[in-house]
């Protein structure tokens, strides 16, 4: 046996033995990345050190855990009106399964207003700056410099010349283009605090751990949340995709609050200040409103959390479950989530892009179809632009909004941000404009899609082997 490849078997055996033994990934996760080293093993390795390991982000994730103590210690010594209690029934026992993991309480007294047009959405945000009084904070993974970064920006800058503390935190990798950019020095003139989030010349930060939030607070009492990044819905970064089709839900009321102790968590993982400087009280419930709770998620916290909280939403359904998430990489527990509700008789829909920005991940995604559509769930791929949108509609009762898709990276890598209603003239709403989705939509024939060709079953199963690393 020649040294060379006495080398290459030594090494792979060696990182396989790694992954086995200090992955703490689902087992999924961690047989895709022996796959990937087994392979193409020199490149495998180099790829598994940057987006495989844990070591790196160790100290990191255990300061922002404790971060997150201290913040929601001091959380709890302001005084709030409880929810009042919800029935004992399938929502109850939701809520009290997002509580579990980690949610905020679900809370009384909040309004939701539903915007999908993306001029509408970005002048309605910049009128709510120019309203400011207090404080501005915006946490977003894109911020581009485009129309509607700008108009944003000038809001901000105008708040801070009314004295108006304004503080923008992005991730570093999202907005790479952004923090080089002329509105990025135009808004540092301004007075505008601009944080990078997860910087990428730190050595203690995985490459692919993003802040993957998008959420605005402003003075404590105006909150916003949803899939779109600050950009236009025509994406300069990647225009052969646009329009990105987004919705964006602004709130008021006392889960405005859980967005702003978000935001000051990530805040301080990035900058060292009295936690005082940037608490807000609780605003006052609203009367005859909605019932809210947000959830925060990511690797700071258990990985299965996203993931668990999202299967035991999908079991409450009685009659119909209706999905759109741009990127659809499932787990087998997810997949088996949907094809036995599909089974049991619960109109079962799935809406994703018809053109994906990321081949590998549209690949995965089909290989998944046939099951699918075996189980009797109807799908259908969206024809104008890319769907981004990340909603669950559940019996037409029940609302969930994230800013995370239905993979991998979402579950277990990002941080994100999500939240539950039982509001039904919100749910109503958001229905309608998922059935608007449908109608732009092609829907997958179940005999059609089992005649394509063999090499596209190939594509499609080659990458599923993949799915769990994606």
């Amino acid at each position: 046996m020649d040294f060379p490849f006495f080398l290459d078997i030594s090494l792979r055996l060696l990182f396989t033995g790694v992954i086995i033994y200090r992955n703490k990934s689902s087992s999924p996760v961690r047989l895709g990345w022996v796959i990937v080293v087994l392979l193409i093993p020199f490149i495998g390795m180099a790829l598994y050190l940057l987006f495989g390991e844990v070591w790196r982000d160790r100290g990191r994730l255990a300061r922002h855990k404790s971060i997150i103590d201290r913040v929601r210690s001091q959380m709890e010594t302001v005084p709030f009106s409880a929810p009042e209690q919800m029935p004992d029934n399938a929502y109850a026992k939701v809520a009290n399964a997002f509580e579990f993991q980690g949610a905020f309480p679900l809370r009384q007294g909040n309004q939701l207003q539903l915007f999908s047009d993306p001029k509408q959405t970005m002048l309605k945000i910049a009128e709510d700056i120019d309203q400011a009084q207090q404080s501005c904070h915006l946490l977003f993974y894109i911020w581009l410099d485009d129309d509607s970064g700008n108009l944003v920006a000038n809001a901000l800058i105008r708040a801070r010349q009314r004295g108006v503390e304004c503080r923008v935190l992005v991730d570093a990798m999202g907005s790479a283009q952004f923090l080089n950019s002329a509105l990025k020095t135009r808004m540092d003139e301004g007075g505008i605090e601009v944080v990078t989030s997860f910087p990428l010349s730190s050595f203690d930060i995985r490459i692919d751990h993003r802040n993957h939030r998008k959420l605005i607070v402003i003075d404590g009492n105006i909150g916003w949340t949803g899939s779109r990044n600050l950009a236009d819905a025509e994406f300069s970064i990647k225009p052969d995709f646009a329009p990105w089709v987004d919705i964006m839900v602004r709130m008021s009321g006392p889960s405005v609050y859980d967005l702003q102790i978000v935001f000051i968590e990530d805040w301080l993982l990035e900058q060292d200040v009295p936690i005082e400087t940037l608490m807000t009280p609780m605003p006052k419930p609203e009367n005859n409103q909605s019932q809210v709770q947000v959830f925060a998620s990511g690797p700071t916290l258990d990985f299965r959390r996203l993931r668990e909280i999202t299967i035991v939403s999908l079991f409450i359904a009685k009659h119909e479950l209706i999905i759109t998430t741009p990127y659809f990489v499932p787990d087998e527990a997810s997949i088996t989530a949907y094809c036995g509700l599909a089974r049991s008789g619960i109109r079962t829909v799935l809406i994703v892009p018809k053109h994906n920005d990321s081949k590998m991940v549209a690949a995965a995604s089909r290989s998944f179809y046939q099951d699918l559509l075996d189980a009797g769930v109807e799908i259908y791929e969206y024809r104008p632009g890319l769907l981004h949108s990340k909603t669950v509609t559940i019996d037409g009762e029940l609302s969930l909004l994230d800013t995370a898709n239905f993979d991998r990276r979402s579950f277990e890598l990002n941080y994100e941000i999500s939240f539950a209603t039982t509001d039904i003239t919100f749910t109503s709403q958001l229905r309608d404009l998922q059935m608007q989705y449908i109608s732009d939509s092609d829907r997958i024939d179940k005999n059609q899609w089992s005649e394509r060709s063999d090499y596209s079953r190939f594509v499609e199963n080659t990458a599923r082997l993949f799915a769990p690393i994606l």
